[in-house]
């Protein structure tokens, strides 16, 4: 259901009688459920619900905010409901950050040339981090036991500015454990899970990965991952069948009859991995959800992909470094020195670590341009993944330079080994990378991290 306008309420009074005026001619978001609107000339913002012929609505809305005071959620990115929303409206009035945006910004493109509207939204580079900081706070939110039920582009809100990268989700009145068939469901068309269609089960945290599999995709390859060609010009009930798992979507490893001829190359835009993980989620996890992939495992998908990009010289878009040239204009990539985060264990250990799949991790650094390296790639476990633990500059010839903006110590160590040279928090030090030398995180006699550095050799003229 969609609101125009002109249904739109202009003011909206709390249950304790404080009036608000909503800009109603930009919406922030939609999802099934409602609507949010931006109160003018505050931080604030107002979801007003769908009315669906339920009686009991406001019933059910007072019971839902009731639920949010014992969930978990005080630490996570969510907009949460301050005050109820008075009669005739049904809804609440919810704190909002800044300068924030909806992701169907970023996948709902307009008709014609792909590249500026692309470039617009911050390029490859800036999908994938926003992509994977959902995926992380989604994540966190099924290891406390926590479905949020409709996850959908206009439930989840983005920096306004492309220089930026936060995220942070509404409609968190949908907030809850695991639900029944029998129980009330939420969900928005063309991105709830088939087992949601089709009455099979309530909301899982199954549901939630392909919800967030068909934003994923939408906002990398600039095309929804149902609507093929088939659907879109086929009878109105393909849409509901495609929806249902009863038709392929796009991409479909060997059923070709739903193929897309819009939005970009998946080739250009998606890595192996995260081709895998599309396939697992819409072929095998159509019909078996507990197959689809988790939130942790795409996040980690999208950071590594993250990792892997860079920024076209010529014309100032992302791309993977692993491309012979950008896909945009078509210019030579420039020279890339490559960082390999890799597991080291101690001496003695290998043979006892036999079950355990290590874990190799790649990030690459243009010329003149500071790279981040968080702990998601230095730790073994535990602690803040996105804690900023190194910063390295490669001056565009031979020389990196290596800062400790972490809290603990790391270690310059050369080829031949050895317990290396300290490098304390907020000092620093350069380093030829023509030259072999290892910067590890942690104690040779514990398992840990380490950082190889590689400059492959440059193109002939």
């Amino acid at each position: 259901m969609t609101m125009t306008v002109e249904h739109l309420p202009e003011y909206v009074r709390d249950e304790h009688g404080n009036t608000y005026q909503l800009d109603r001619e930009t919406p922030i978001g939609e999802g099934g459920q409602g609507v949010v609107l931006r109160v003018k000339r505050s931080r604030l913002a107002v979801k007003i619900c769908f009315d669906d012929g339920q009686p009991s609505l406001g019933d059910d809305i007072r019971e839902r905010l009731d639920r949010l005071r014992w969930l978990p959620i005080e630490d996570l990115p969510v907009s949460r409901p301050i005050v109820r929303l008075d009669e005739p409206h049904v809804g609440y009035v919810m704190e909002l950050l800044e300068d924030m945006a909806s992701m169907e910004s970023l996948c709902q493109p307009p008709a014609g040339d792909l590249g500026p509207w692309y470039a617009r939204g911050g390029g490859l580079s800036r999908r994938l981090r926003l992509l994977a900081k959902c995926a992380d706070v989604l994540g966190r939110m099924h290891g406390r036991g926590i479905v949020y039920g409709d996850v959908s582009p206009g439930n989840i809100l983005v920096s306004a500015d492309p220089e930026h990268d936060e995220v942070w989700l509404v409609d968190a009145d949908n907030l809850r454990v695991e639900s029944s068939p029998a129980d009330r469901v939420v969900k928005t068309p063309f991105y709830a899970a088939p087992e949601l269609l089709r009455r099979l089960s309530g909301n899982t945290p199954f549901s939630d990965a392909y919800s967030f599999a068909t934003i994923a995709y939408e906002t990398l390859v600039a095309n929804h991952p149902l609507l093929g060609d088939l659907v879109e010009d086929g009878p109105v009930e393909y849409q509901e069948d495609v929806q249902r798992g009863l038709l392929p979507w796009v991409g479909h490893s060997d059923d070709d009859r739903n193929r897309s001829s819009h939005g970009l190359e998946p080739g250009l835009v998606l890595t192996k991995r995260l081709r895998a993980l599309f396939e697992q989620t819409f072929e095998e996890g159509v019909r078996t959800p507990y197959r689809r992939p988790g939130l942790h495992t795409w996040a980690d998908a999208l950071h590594a992909a993250a990792d892997l990009t860079i920024v076209c010289p010529s014309c100032r878009q992302t791309y993977y470094a692993f491309c012979t040239f950008c896909p945009w204009c078509r210019a030579e990539p420039p020279q890339i020195v490559v960082v390999q985060a890799h597991d080291v264990l101690p001496a003695g250990f290998a043979d006892r670590a036999q079950h355990l799949a290590p874990r190799t991790e790649y990030l690459v650094l243009q010329g003149g341009q500071p790279v981040n390296v968080t702990a998601r790639l230095t730790r073994v476990l535990g602690g803040d993944a996105h804690t900023s633990v190194a910063r390295l500059t490669w001056n565009g010839a031979y020389d990196v330079t290596v800062r400790n903006v972490g809290t603990t110590a790391m270690r310059r160590v050369p080829a031949a080994g050895g317990a290396g040279r300290m490098v304390f928090p907020g000092s620093e030090f350069v380093e030829d990378v023509r030259m072999p030398w290892f910067l590890h995180f942690g104690e040779d006699s514990r398992v840990h991290r380490a950082l190889t550095f590689m400059l492959p050799r440059r193109s002939e003229g």
